[in-house]
């Protein structure tokens, strides 16, 4: 969920995802704003001003009701209604009760990226969080999520779930985050080219192949089970 500044409309999806039957909340946290992307800027990339990518919005009945009719018919209010909500740079670690206090899901906040980040989040009532820069695609020369992990991991491991996000694409790279202290990786390109490039099918090939090579990977490195798989297996060199 991209938390923006509408309460109303927050509560809405909120409850949307529990009738579709989500598991868990996961909140964006580093991209309240939008970073400097020069490539974007170059293409003038931005589909969202085109009313692409807005599905979840133009479907949500408070979100319709702000608009005042069918949300494709009248684009330019929609998009400006879209403009003031999508995001709330103003935002703080107890407006986290706006989410936590509508739902009884677990909440997981998605792109921490230090130790105390990680323990603000169990403070205010998160139940797990995701390790990850964005996939280097919003702050410009910040620290490499899994250069953050260990430390997260030390101080925070045995208090909430950690999960791992930014740059998985080979089995060595699932090894590496789980020995770290991740209890499980995300994948996001790899998934997203599948489907754009091969649909449902290509999606699954490149979930077995990423599996099969996740075994592969454990069986090289001598371990039979995840329990084996522990910082000690890595070696940082330089």
């Amino acid at each position: 969920m991209y938390w923006g500044a509408d309460n109303d409309f927050t509560r809405s999806i909120i409850h949307r995802a529990e009738r579709a039957g989500y598991s868990a909340i996961v909140v964006t946290l580093d991209t309240r704003l939008f970073a400097w992307r020069e490539r974007d800027i170059q293409n003038a990339y931005l589909p969202f001003l085109f009313g692409e990518g807005l599905a979840n919005y133009f479907s949500d009945p408070v979100f319709v009701a702000q608009v005042g009719n069918n949300p494709a018919k009248n684009m330019i209010k929609a998009l400006s209604i879209f403009g003031n909500c999508f995001s709330n740079p103003a935002s703080t670690w107890d407006d986290l009760t706006i989410i936590r206090n509508c739902t009884k899901l677990p909440i997981i906040l998605k792109g921490i990226q230090h130790p105390d980040d990680a323990k603000k989040s169990i403070d205010h009532g998160a139940d797990g969080i995701i390790v990850s820069n964005h996939g280097g695609r919003q702050l410009d020369g910040a620290v490499g999520a899994l250069d953050t992990l260990a430390c997260i991991a030390d101080a925070v491991g045995d208090k909430t779930t950690i999960l791992f996000d930014s740059g998985i694409r080979r089995g060595a790279d699932v090894f590496k985050a789980m020995a770290l202290g991740a209890k499980a990786v995300l994948i996001a390109r790899p998934y997203a080219y599948a489907l754009a490039l091969g649909g449902e099918q290509g999606i699954k090939e490149v979930v077995s192949n990423l599996l099969a090579d996740v075994d592969l990977t454990l069986g090289l490195a001598g371990c039979t089970s995840w329990a084996a798989v522990t910082k000690d297996r890595l070696i940082r060199v330089g």
